[in-house]
C-alpha cells in the first residue's frame, strides 16, 4: 500500500470524525436548552403556586416575611420544607410537583418579585 493511499485514508477518517463531534456537540446544544427551558417553565409555574398558595401570608404585611431576590432558596427549603419547620401545616397545600415547581421558583430568587427587600428567617 503507497504513503499516499495511507494519507488518504487518514484523512478520510480523520473528516468522519469531525463530522461525529459536530453531531456530539449539537446534541449536547439541543439537550441544554432543553433542560433550561424546562427549569423556566418550573419555576414560572412554581411563582403561580406560590402566589396562589403561599401569597396570602408571604406578603408585605402578611404574617410571614415576604419573598423577593435577596432571600436564599437554599435555607427557606431547609428550614421550612425539609425539617418541617413552617409554623403552618403545609401537608395537603401543595402536591409534591408543585412544592418541587415552588422551590425551583424560590431557587430563581423570585425574580418577578415586587423588590429587593431582605426577609429575616427565624432560627
Amino acid at each position: 500500500m503507497a504513503k499516499s493511499d495511507l494519507h488518504q485514508r487518514d484523512a478520510i477518517f480523520m473528516n468522519k470524525q469531525r463530522k461525529g463531534g459536530k453531531m456530539k456537540w449539537r446534541i449536547f446544544c439541543c439537550l441544554l436548552l432543553a433542560t433550561a427551558m424546562a427549569a423556566s417553565i418550573a419555576s414560572a409555574d412554581g411563582g403561580a403556586f406560590f402566589r396562589q398558595k403561599c401569597g396570602a401570608c408571604h406578603q408585605k404585611g402578611g404574617q410571614a416575611a415576604p419573598v423577593n431576590p435577596a432571600d436564599k432558596a437554599a435555607v427557606v427549603r431547609e428550614k421550612f420544607f425539609d425539617r418541617n419547620r413552617h409554623s403552618v401545616d403545609l401537608s395537603g397545600a401543595l402536591a409534591p410537583d408543585e412544592l418541587a415547581s415552588v422551590v425551583a421558583y424560590l431557587k430563581q430568587f423570585a425574580a418577578d418579585s415586587d423588590r429587593p427587600e431582605t426577609a429575616a428567617i427565624p432560627k
